[in-house]
């Protein structure tokens, strides 16, 4: 039979999922691959990318604008998938001095990171969120979540009267607060009945959640990539170069 997951306000029947990995209490599912998406293909394994639309998607989300960008202001997202699309740890390297200096971890014991004393302190649970900042121009962001919000978000998932997180009438807030040491991170659910009174957004249209879900990641697609055997070894040597 079918697993059964929800988008937006319409039940929608997708393939079961093959096999899972659990990964700091979140299950990310693989799928079969999509024609234009990264979608990894094992552990450790390389990922695929091929196709214009590819092309496309790929040169569009090479800088920063595909996440969404959490500020001191609450802003209304819709979540659009029932849990995180990808999970992950990363490696924070200070030596790299052009591009990210965030590097994924392969999360397995022969990272070479991870061998060479370097932790992998980051955590990200990714989601698929529309961002009603701008109520005139709702816009699709990937949310790098922190495992203290990812957990407030598996506790309402798994809660048969809060959840699922893509719940019809269910939107969130989000906010930060930044102090001397640390940045702390607000979420509120909202019912949609109380989005045009308490935030002034008007509810989106089953269109335009259609429209978004036609754009959004598949379980198992990859926000970063792992580097190759190669380009992990010139990470390891600049670092061991101080």
């Amino acid at each position: 039979m079918p697993e059964t997951r929800t988008y937006g306000r319409r039940r929608r029947e997708l393939p079961a999922t093959t096999s899972k990995t659990e990964q700091s209490g979140f299950e990310v599912g693989k799928r079969e691959a999509v024609t234009g998406r990264v979608v990894s293909t094992g552990a450790g394994g390389p990922t695929q990318m091929a196709g214009w639309d590819a092309m496309d998607k790929a040169a569009s989300a090479s800088g920063s604008d595909m996440y969404l960008k959490v500020t001191e202001e609450a802003t209304v997202i819709k979540i659009l998938g029932d849990g995180p699309f990808d999970v992950y740890n990363s490696h924070w390297i200070d030596e790299i001095e052009d591009g990210s200096k965030s590097v994924r971890c392969w999360g397995t014991p022969d990272c070479p990171l991870c061998q060479i004393g370097d932790k992998a302190k980051r955590f990200s649970a990714c989601f698929d969120v529309i961002s009603l900042e701008d109520v005139d121009n709702p816009v699709l962001k990937v949310w790098e979540a922190g495992i203290k919000v990812a957990r407030q978000l598996k506790d309402i998932a798994t809660d048969a009267k809060r959840g699922p997180l893509n719940r019809g009438d269910l939107y969130f807030t989000i906010k930060k607060e930044v102090k001397k040491k640390s940045v702390e991170y607000t979420l509120e659910r909202v019912k949609e009945r109380d989005l045009l009174e308490e935030y002034d957004v008007e509810p989106l249209t089953d269109e335009a959640l259609d429209a978004f879900l036609a754009e959004a990641h598949q379980w198992g697609d990859v926000v970063k990539e792992k580097l190759d055997e190669d380009a992990m070894q010139e990470v390891v040597d600049l670092v061991m170069e101080d």
